[in-house]
């Protein structure tokens, strides 16, 4: 990978064209920059506008409801938001030494590419402060160990949410500190769960895919 960042590089986003060339250009050229395309966060914009008003008269999985076997049991709506906390607290119990930080920074970016497709029903603020993360090279700290594939790479996704709303710690700039301190410091706000953005910010593989992604790139390069 290049060790000579160029200045002003910036990465589109815009949930069909990503390519492992450009999530290595984001981990390898340090001052690059990710943007979403405008048609991309319209997308985000319009799906969230649909999952507010449906979920005023529908069931739905995940968001009015609880998880797996508790998929039966209805969620009243002043815990909506809470239950997406649950999700993320729940699921970040991974262990061991972290993972390598631009394995997660390559994650960062391929999920974050994933949810403006606009499919997931996420806030538009919950975008910006992921692009916010990966521009200020905030790296959540991932345990080694935790199930990957499992209804998506649940434990390892989840402890990139965690940091998101500004629990758990961060690697920033070469030191390991709690994530909450960082934000205070660079006076960025923890997000406010909203309803389903837990589970669409867990329910994915771009853990495994953003390393995959990364180790194409060097299997091509040797």
């Amino acid at each position: 990978m290049s060790s000579k960042p160029h200045k002003g590089l910036v990465v589109v986003l815009d949930g069909n064209t990503l390519t492992p060339e450009k999530v290595n250009t984001v981990v390898a050229e340090k001052n690059a920059k990710v943007v979403i395309a405008p048609e991309a966060m319209k997308r985000v914009h319009d799906a969230h506008a649909f999952l507010v008003k449906e979920m005023d008269k529908k069931v739905l999985y995940g968001i009015t409801t609880g998880f797996g076997p508790m998929a039966s049991h209805i969620i009243g709506k002043s815990q909506l938001e809470e239950l997406q906390y649950n999700l993320i607290r729940s699921h970040a119990v991974g262990a061991g030494k972290p993972v390598n930080e631009d394995f997660v920074l390559a994650a960062m970016v391929d999920r974050l590419n994933s949810m403006v497709k606009g499919h997931s029903g996420i806030s538009e603020a919950l975008v910006n402060q992921l692009v916010s993360f990966i521009n200020h090279r905030i790296i959540p700290i991932v345990p080694r160990h935790g199930a990957v594939g499992t209804s998506g790479d649940l434990v390892q996704l989840a402890h990139i949410a965690l940091a998101l709303i500004g629990e758990g710690e961060v690697f920033y700039k070469g030191k390991r500190q709690p994530t909450k301190d960082v934000l205070k410091k660079l006076r960025i706000k923890p997000h406010r769960l909203l309803p389903k953005e837990g589970l669409s910010l867990i329910n994915g593989t771009s853990f495994m895919t953003g390393i995959g992604a990364l180790l194409i790139c060097r299997a091509q390069k040797v």
